[in-house]
C-alpha cells in the first residue's frame, strides 16, 4: 500500500465512523419511484444536517466536522479541521459566496470551486454538493445516473464529478443520505452525516434522525 492510500484509508476511516445506522441502496432500478423521490426531494428547501467530511487530494489529506443549513437559496456551512484552512465560513447563494477561515482568508467568489482550489487547495463542488447531499441532481447540469429498486440514486456522475451513496437512513417520511464517497481525478471526498434536521413546511419544528 502507497503512501496516498494509506492517508486516504485513514481519513475515510475517520470521516466514515460518525455516520448513524443506514440501510445501503440494492435491488433493480425502480425508474418510476426514482421520479417519484427525486420530485419529493426537490421540494425540500430549508434543512440543515452535522457531520464529518474526509479529503484526499493527491499525497495530501485530512478530516474535519461539517455544518450545513439551507433556508431557500441561502447556503451557510462551515468546516472546523480540514482541508489545512483551519475553520472555515461560507455564506450565499448560486450568485456569490462569501468566504472566511480562520487562518485569515476572506474573500467573495462567484466561482467557488475554482477559488476554493486557487485561494484554499480545497477542490469542493459547493454549489453542486447542495442537491448531491441530499440524494438528488444538480438541476443546472446534465447528469448520469444509477437507481436501486426504491428510486435511491446507487451513483451520481455530474460535472466531472462521481458520486456514490453508501447508505441511507429514514426521516420522518424521506430516505435520505448517511454515506457518500465524491471522486475526481486524485481528489476522494469522504462525507459521513450524523443528524439530519428538515423544515418541510414554514415554521416546522427540526427533527433528527435517529
Amino acid at each position: 500500500m502507497n503512501a496516498r492510500e494509506l492517508i486516504l484509508l485513514g481519513v475515510l476511516m475517520l470521516a466514515g465512523c460518525a455516520s448513524v445506522p443506514g440501510t445501503a441502496p440494492v435491488g433493480p432500478p425502480d425508474e418510476a419511484a426514482w421520479h417519484v423521490r427525486r420530485a419529493q426531494l426537490e421540494k425540500l428547501v430549508n434543512w440543515k444536517l452535522q457531520g464529518r467530511v474526509g479529503i484526499v487530494n493527491g499525497q495530501n489529506g485530512g478530516s474535519g466536522s461539517m455544518d450545513w443549513t439551507q433556508r431557500g437559496n441561502i447556503l451557510d456551512f462551515s468546516f472546523h479541521g480540514p482541508f489545512g484552512a483551519g475553520a472555515l465560513k461560507v455564506r450565499g447563494d448560486a450568485n456569490v459566496l462569501w468566504v472566511r477561515s480562520s487562518r485569515g482568508d476572506d474573500f467573495i467568489t462567484t466561482d467557488p470551486e475554482r477559488d476554493f482550489v486557487r485561494r484554499l487547495h480545497v477542490p469542493l463542488p459547493v454549489l453542486s454538493l447542495r442537491y448531491w447531499m441530499m440524494g438528488i441532481p444538480d438541476p443546472n447540469a446534465s447528469f448520469a445516473r444509477t437507481v436501486d429498486d426504491r428510486g435511491h440514486l446507487v451513483t451520481l456522475t455530474q460535472r466531472g464529478w462521481q458520486v456514490d451513496y453508501r447508505d441511507y437512513a429514514r426521516f420522518d417520511g424521506y430516505d435520505l443520505p448517511t454515506r457518500m464517497l465524491l471522486r475526481r481525478d486524485r481528489v476522494r471526498i469522504k462525507i459521513a452525516i450524523n443528524a439530519w434536521h428538515v423544515f418541510a413546511h414554514p415554521g416546522d419544528q427540526p427533527a433528527t434522525v435517529q
